[in-house]
């Protein structure tokens, strides 16, 4: 079908053989729906369903997210951005189509995932948070920029397992080729379906964007086809809504690699059978959206614009109107048989020095007299930079990357001249309830003083660092002197909270 020319037209015209184009244009119009995510790495759904009960929030399940709600608040005078749980990171806000793509790339404990096209870190906190931990995400970008902002995500949501990369992602198909269990290809795009929140992503709808995006989202699919296992999943997903850029991306990679790859159909007719009750769930709502995804190649073949002219693919396309989300598509595939020939290299070695096993056993010790804990759980492994401790894991250390990573783990403690350390903000907010000692239970209104910037009172019986507690929560750290609690939680929490 061809691009629209008239200046008078609008982007959406194009989709009148597709859907319901009145419903289109009426959904695209209307405010997006609030949800987030329950970071699961720092609490539970049930903990947040008390607390949202506690708010006088209403929770709404997204379908195929089980730690994903909409959230309906009578009192919307502070913004949800700015609830305490979203600032120390034990919910994300996500928009709920957004949180698809990792649902359906389904990252277990232990593997070895890539996200090409890693930042701002909603889908990387999102798969860290579904593999506990554990294993290895190398989360990559190009952009120092969004590198930054991909690195304060991991550190607020308390993400030890994380590599940081600085790579094109085509990278990544030629030099890690078969090193990963699962990868994730989130690809640029010409963001039409983000235009309910941002109404000016139709100024890229141009046919010069579109077909450019298409180029180069095809070479990030295949980089990312060429860097998984065989039997490894690939899932690719944008956020835009033309088939240049979705099905006809997908189908290329298909006709190229036709016995070396496969799409899985993930709404499981025929394989509903003996799975989690989630999963089921999860599968039944996308019936709709695997039915809008096909319905759009028919119209492509009757145009001749499909390259397969025989197959329907179980590809899934969210219109905006569907589901009252975003519009989105995924594609699921299964690589067979090997694509590019492995590449045999020796790794090089990491910018943080890991730490010797005596050496975190002694700050360890040192953690345990003063707070009661290490807080280090078993896989841990500290590195050095700079005079700054990063909490990782084994899993990182052993994982062979074959270049200088950008960042990995999470600030754990700043080390002091004197040989002791100093625990960080991101580490106090991420386990400080393991401690047992040292640690001081806020009320109500030192809380408030804390985040107006001011200090506050504490026990004289208290001295030293101490790490901040209310209600279940680590808020961060201090320092009590005499009666005095100096201020030392993160400037950027009291700022936000302050505002």
């Amino acid at each position: 079908m061809p691009y629209y020319c008239s200046v008078e037209a609008h982007p959406f015209d194009r989709y009148a053989a597709y859907t319901d184009l009145a419903a289109l244009n009426a959904a695209s119009e209307k405010p997006l729906r609030k949800s987030l995510r329950v970071n699961t790495l720092k609490t539970s759904v049930e903990a947040f369903k008390v607390w949202a009960k506690k708010e006088g929030w209403q929770l709404t399940p997204v379908p195929w997210c089980p730690e994903g709600f909409f959230v309906e608040r009578a009192d919307r005078s502070t913004a949800l951005g700015k609830d305490l749980l979203h600032l120390l990171g034990h919910v994300y806000m996500q928009e709920a189509a957004s949180m698809l793509p990792v649902a359906l790339l389904d990252p277990q404990p232990g593997e070895k995932v890539l996200d090409m096209s890693a930042a701002p870190g909603s889908k990387t906190t999102q798969i860290a948070a579904r593999m506990n931990g554990t294993g290895v995400v190398v989360a990559n970008d190009v952009q120092e920029k969004r590198l930054q902002t991909l690195k304060s995500a991991l550190y607020r949501s308390g993400v030890p397992n994380a590599l940081l990369t600085r790579k094109q992602g085509q990278w990544f198909g030629t030099r890690m080729v078969e090193r990963f269990d699962r990868v994730l290809c989130d690809a640029p795009c010409t963001a039409q379906g983000t235009v309910r929140k941002d109404a000016s992503a139709l100024e890229y709808s141009s046919e010069r964007s579109i077909h450019g995006m298409a180029a180069l989202q095809f070479s990030l699919l295949e980089s990312a086809v060429h860097a998984a296992k065989v039997g490894g999943r690939i899932v690719y997903s944008t956020c835009t809504l033309t088939p240049e850029e979705n099905e006809m991306v997908v189908s290329r990679i298909l006709n190229k690699y036709c016995e070396q790859v496969t799409v899985l159909d993930v709404t499981g007719r025929s394989e509903i059978r003996n799975q989690r009750a989630e999963i089921r769930a999860q599968r039944s709502a996308l019936h709709q959206a695997l039915k809008d995804s096909m319905t759009v190649q028919r119209e492509l073949q009757k145009t001749g614009n499909w390259s397969l002219t025989s197959d329907l693919y179980p590809f899934l396309r969210l219109w905006p109107q569907t589901y009252d989300t975003e519009g989105f598509f995924c594609a699921v595939l299964r690589k067979r048989l090997p694509t590019a020939e492995r590449v045999f290299e020796r790794p090089a070695l990491f910018q943080e020095r890991p730490l010797r096993r005596r050496e975190q056993e002694k700050i360890g010790a040192f953690l345990t007299e003063l707070y009661g804990t290490s807080f280090l759980h078993e896989g841990d492994q500290l590195f050095e930079l700079d005079g700054q401790l990063l909490l990782s894991t084994e899993d990182v250390q052993d994982f062979p990357l074959l270049t200088k990573d950008y960042a990995l783990g999470f600030p754990f403690a700043k080390l002091l001249k004197d040989g002791r350390c100093r625990l960080t903000h991101d580490l106090a907010i991420a386990r400080g309830m393991m401690a047992t000692s040292n640690c001081m239970e806020m009320k109500d209104e030192q809380l408030h003083e804390l985040f107006a910037g001011r200090d506050t009172t504490c026990s004289k019986t208290i001295d030293g660092d101490v790490i901040l507690q209310w209600q279940d929560l680590a808020i961060g750290v201090g320092l009590a002197q005499q009666g005095v609690l100096k201020n030392r939680i993160s400037r950027w929490l009291v700022q936000l909270t302050s505002e």
